[in-house]
């Protein structure tokens, strides 16, 4: 038969290996943005879809889906903006533009640490001959900032 010492011990052992655990848990992370400079001469309809890498289910991995027209930029304001669109993670980020459904896909991975004061956000930019590009915020001294 066990002693009072052994079940303590056992117990002990148990709890803190149950507190080993909580240690996976994800901290909340800041909301990125979503946006879009339209360098063509028409609004463009666009799809947006953001999906959880590593996730063999496609619809469990949907984080994010939406539609969008996007209007001419005709002035210097500023791209058009989603706020707070999805937390900052890595996504495969596929985006379809206008009537022909011309996809294209990013795979954007954080560049900022939790501690350091930043905007977050994937910026597309439509361009006239019909190229895309994605660009995003970057903290390292090696990349571009958006």
């Amino acid at each position: 038969m066990p002693s009072r010492r052994d079940f303590i011990q056992a117990s002990a052992i148990g709890i803190l290996a149950s507190l080993t655990g909580c240690s996976a848990i994800r901290l909340p992370r800041p909301k990125m943005d979503f946006s879009v400079e339209n360098f063509r001469n028409e609004t463009i309809r666009l799809g947006v879809r953001f999906f959880r890498p590593n996730v063999t289910e496609r619809s469990e991995a949907l984080v994010y889906r939406n539609q969008f027209e996007i209007p001419p930029r005709e002035n210097a304001d500023g791209p058009w903006t989603v706020e707070d669109v999805a937390p900052d993670r890595p996504y495969r980020i596929e985006i379809e533009v206008g009537d022909t459904w011309n996809s294209h896909h990013y795979h954007y991975q954080p560049d900022c640490s939790d501690n350091e004061p930043y905007e977050i956000g994937v910026l597309v930019t439509l361009y006239a001959g019909g190229g895309v590009r994605f660009t995003q915020t970057t903290c390292s001294s090696d990349s571009l900032f958006l």
